[in-house]
């Protein structure tokens, strides 16, 4: 029998602002695992953080007790993990291999160790699509064949969306981030009977269509602030929501991928504007200041076939409309020089090389021609108005 615990993988902004608050306040205790040693002896020392939540009625939650465990205590927390049905990873995309390579060994050990009748639901938090199933493919990796049965049967990989901003802490105890949250999995993953209750966490049918509405409505206006504000010079996004040319471009290119995902979904047009709306009247709010460097990080996986920009243009097409200012946020994404960012140099390198057919067919190959072109005929006017 499991306690009430929540494991965390990943102490950072997102896991301890979002989805440690949402667990401590739903009365689960958290675990911690956390790879940035600093970070882990602070909080184990402290023993506390402080999460101020900004909305109509601020507040603040101290979230107290919890425990935290770095990397190289892993007989430690291999016991927290035996007796944790709840699992959640709040690690960035590109840090799931990871995550899933330090957990393999655990997992196996438990297969092997622990009553048939025992579960446990892994719900990846990360701001990508069907987190949770590229997880599991990077866990199934060398893990021993005849355990995969048990796996399946006993390991529940709950695909998430989630949506909330958490600013990047000046101050590693006091956390800001906003009080709204929408965050749904998908039920048909889960293992075991237990449901867990977390305020704000709706176990649904049909994740994917809620899925699509976070990534081509919230995902693609917050990327297009980012693009944009990036290319003139901004470091909030606050800055770019405030800008109106800005503004006035991300609520048409929302309209536009809002309308993809209502002819597909069949939601109603009042659901998607006031989702619409939701979005553009919290951005350009200076109290949550959210940095562009994070908004714009990973361009190649933003201009991904299924992402943000394209995703929902290529929906456009399929319902018979072309997109028109859902591309102005990839076109900038093209055009950004961002420091430090390996994405950002490749697509510099493939256009400095062979201009925007080399970075489509080297690096974007899935890009409908139709895309290709609208793209090549808007850039000239992105660059001069933005650059």
């Amino acid at each position: 029998m499991t306690n009430k615990n929540a494991i965390i993988i990943g102490a950072g902004a997102s896991g301890r602002g979002h989805i440690g608050q949402l667990a401590h306040e739903a009365g689960y205790q958290l675990v911690f695992l956390e790879k940035d040693k600093r970070l882990a002896e602070t909080l184990k020392r402290h023993g506390h953080y402080n999460v101020r939540l900004v909305s109509a009625r601020t507040r603040d939650v101290d979230i107290s007790p919890f425990k935290i465990f770095q990397l190289d205590e892993g007989a430690a927390f291999f016991r927290e993990f035996c007796d944790t049905a709840l699992i959640f990873t709040t690690v960035c995309p590109n840090n799931l291999k990871d995550a899933a390579d330090y957990l393999r060994p655990m997992v196996v050990a438990w297969l092997k160790q622990s009553p048939a009748n025992s579960y446990k639901n892994i719900l990846c938090c990360e701001n990508m699509n069907n987190s949770s199933a590229v997880f599991k493919q990077y866990l199934l990796k060398d893990f021993p064949p005849e355990l995969v049965p048990k796996l399946e049967n006993r390991f529940g990989f709950v695909n998430t969306m989630i949506a909330r901003v958490v600013a990047k802490p000046k101050d590693p105890l006091c956390l800001l981030g906003e009080e709204y949250s929408e965050w749904t999995a998908d039920e048909h993953a889960l293992r075991g009977s237990e449901r867990h209750r977390i305020k704000t966490l709706e176990f649904v049918a049909e994740q994917e269509k809620y899925l699509q509405r976070k990534l081509f409505i919230h995902n693609t206006g917050h990327a297009t602030f980012g693009y944009l504000g990036f290319l003139k010079g901004y470091q909030y996004i606050h800055e770019a929501a405030q800008d109106a040319a800005i503004m006035d471009i991300a609520k048409k290119a929302i309209e536009e991928s809002g309308w993809a995902v209502q002819q597909e979904h069949g939601f109603s047009g009042e659901v998607i504007r006031k989702y619409r709306q939701a979005l553009t009247d919290k951005c350009p709010i200076a109290e949550l200041p959210d940095e562009l460097r994070r908004v714009v990080r990973e361009p190649l996986r933003k201009l991904g076939p299924d992402e943000r920009f394209f995703g929902p243009a290529k929906l456009m097409l399929k319902h018979g409309r072309r997109p028109e200012y859902l591309l102005f946020g990839a076109c900038a994404a093209l055009l950004a020089k961002i420091p430090d960012d390996a994405d950002s140099g490749k697509i510099n390198t493939a256009i400095g090389r062979g201009g925007l057919g080399e970075v489509f067919s080297t690096l974007l190959p899935e890009t409908p021609d139709i895309l290709r072109s609208s793209v090549k005929q808007l850039l000239p006017n992105i660059k001069k108005i933005f650059c």
